[in-house]
This record gives C-alpha cells, sequence and structure tokens, in this order.
C-alpha cells in the first residue's frame, strides 16, 4: 500500500507539471525536423521517425497528437505495472489513482483513429473484420479489460492475461498454450505514436488480440504455446530458436497476398503506424515466405524495422504452412 501510495503522489506531481504546458502540436514536430538533419530525424530511436514516414507517404503533417510526454508515460508505466502484477487473468486493474488519465484516453483515441485509417488501406480483410466485428471497440476510451475479455471468451475461448511489460519466452509460450494472451496495459507517450519497441496496450489491443477473432491464426497461436513446451520438454533449444524467429516473422510482421496486393496481418506491423507504411513503401523488402528464407534473413530484432518481411500466399495457407513446419521440428 505504501508502494502504490508513493506512485500515486508522483503521478499527480506529474499531472500537475504537464496540464500546465502547452498542448502537442504538429508544428511542434515541423520545427524540430527543420532544426535536425534528415538522417537523425530517420533513426530508429527519434521522436521525430514516424513524423517523416506519415508525411512522405501521404503528403502532409500528420494531424495533432495528445501531449502525452515520455517523464510522464514512465511514471504511469510504473503506476500501472505495479497494480498488472497484482491482477489475474481476465480482471481489469485497478490503475491509480483513479483508473487512466484523461491524457492516456486520448492516447488511445488518436492511435486507434491512426490505425485503423492506415489498416483500412493496408490491412488485410480477416484482420479489418476481427477488429471492427470480432474486438469492436470504443475509439473513444482504453477497452476495460474484464469486460473484453468476457467478450473474447464467448467468442474464441481466449482472455486477456494483464502483464507488466515484456516477459521471458517461456512465460509468454506457456501463456499461449492455455489461450491467455498476455496484454501490456500502459499506453506509449506522443514522442513514439508511429513506433515503439516496447510492447504497449496499443501493441497488443490493436496488433494481437484483434487476431485472436481470425480462427486460423488463434489455432496458430495457440500451436505456438504448445511446440515450445514440446521443444522445451525434448531440450531442443536450437529448435525454439527457430520457433521464436517463426514466430517473430508471422504473428508479429506477417504480411499476405489480397486480390494481387500484399497487405498486412503482422500484431506489430499493424499496431505501428510507422512500420505499417515503412513496410508497404519498401516492396523491395518483401520475401516470399518460405522456411529457409525466415531462417536465413529472419529476426527478433525489436529496436527498428525489420529489415525483411515475409510474404504469404494468403492467411490461412501461411498458418497451414507453419503449422506443417511445426509438427516437424
Amino acid at each position: 500500500q505504501d508502494q502504490h501510495g508513493s506512485l500515486c503522489c508522483a503521478v499527480l506531481q506529474q499531472i500537475t507539471e504537464f496540464h500546465s504546458r502547452a498542448r502537442w502540436r504538429p508544428e511542434m514536430a515541423s520545427v524540430a525536423l527543420r532544426r535536425l538533419p534528415k538522417a537523425l530525424a530517420t533513426q530508429a530511436h527519434s521522436p521525430f521517425r514516424g513524423v517523416v514516414s506519415e508525411a512522405s507517404l501521404h503528403g502532409r503533417a500528420p494531424p495533432p497528437l495528445p501531449h502525452y510526454p515520455p517523464e510522464l508515460a514512465r511514471v504511469r508505466k510504473r503506476v500501472i505495472n505495479a497494480v498488472v502484477a497484482e491482477t489475474k487473468v481476465g480482471r481489469t486493474p485497478q490503475i491509480p489513482p483513479g483508473g487512466y488519465l484523461p491524457e492516456e484516453n486520448e492516447m488511445w483515441q488518436a492511435l486507434y483513429r491512426r490505425v485503423f485509417a492506415a489498416a483500412s488501406e493496408h490491412a488485410c480483410a480477416e484482420y479489418l473484420e476481427a477488429l471492427e466485428t470480432g474486438a469492436a471497440y470504443s475509439p473513444e476510451h482504453i477497452p476495460d479489460i474484464e469486460h473484453f475479455s468476457a467478450r473474447l471468451h464467448r467468442l474464441t475461448g481466449w482472455e486477456v492475461a494483464p502483464v507488466g511489460g515484456a516477459i521471458s519466452s517461456e512465460q509468454f509460450f506457456a501463456l499461449l498454450e492455455r489461450r491467455h494472451m498476455p496484454c501490456t496495459q500502459y499506453i506509449r507517450p506522443h514522442t513514439k505514436y508511429a513506433f515503439t519497441e516496447d510492447p504497449d496496450c496499443i501493441h497488443e489491443m490493436l496488433g494481437h488480440l484483434p487476431a485472436l477473432f481470425i480462427p486460423s491464426w488463434a489455432k496458430l497461436s495457440q500451436a505456438f504455446g504448445a511446440t515450445a513446451r514440446r521443444l522445451q520438454e525434448e531440450g531442443k533449444e536450437e529448435k525454439l530458436q527457430q520457433l521464436t524467429l517463426m514466430y517473430f516473422a508471422v504473428i508479429e510482421k506477417g504480411l499476405v497476398k489480397e486480390n494481387g496486393k500484399v497487405k498486412a496481418i503482422g500484431a506489430s506491423v499493424l499496431s505501428g503506424s510507422g512500420e505499417l507504411l515503412h513496410a508497404m513503401e519498401h516492396t523491395g523488402k518483401h520475401l516470399p515466405f518460405d522456411v529457409d528464407l525466415v531462417m536465413k534473413y529472419g529476426s527478433t530484432d525489436e529496436s527498428d524495422f525489420m529489415e525483411w518481411f515475409f510474404v504469404g500466399e494468403s492467411v490461412d495457407s501461411m498458418a497451414a504452412q507453419v503449422h506443417e513446419w511445426m509438427d516437424a521440428l
């Protein structure tokens, strides 16, 4: 209780400080970009990287963002993770001082609309249907976990497992086998709106969770968990590393063909508008989905955009290929 009380005090101080500042406006990014060398502005960890990508693709500056700076986001992450550690599967964390801040829900509103706009053009039909009719989120506020998890379980058999950030691969795959999708509860700062290496609730709720309403993808996610346990029991460490590589290539970063075009299905690509636009702009980085190519060119590096993206013939056929490969491991 003392720890939570001190965290509440810290976050209230941060809220007071940041409410007194001017709100984030797109012209702030424009000024900053004029002062930065182009190479620096497009680096992976530049806070303005997504601005460059979206502006170059659409020919205009992105719409305004809420002011939710990194300093406040770091404090809130600590507060939220402290209560998430005590939260059971399918339950809503009791986030102090009274749930999500207005700034956090405003970030959800802005990012939901950005992701939806980019996905409407570049996501596969299965994902769009799953997002709109399966997940059926409100664009106005971060979803309540207990309410959403009950819906998810009723329709798919899966539940949401609140977690405090990245967990070990062993923990992650074990949750998947039980049909518990890990889900962080904090949200990224505005400086990383288009790409973040830290898996926040945007990544989980707009990437992984909607995909569970796609039957072949939900079955594949559980199979990754079951295969990981089998390989651990058999002591096949090298095969486990290959499994993780395949997970990133398909579940996180996968692309598929649809009516003669390439569309996205990977959670990381879909939930990060910067990486989605990057993947679609750079068609020279597309490779046909093939196990040997994944093992040779795949990566689990989350600090930057993928060097190569793997394109399956369809969502269901890609899932079937991975099942066949996992069975032979």
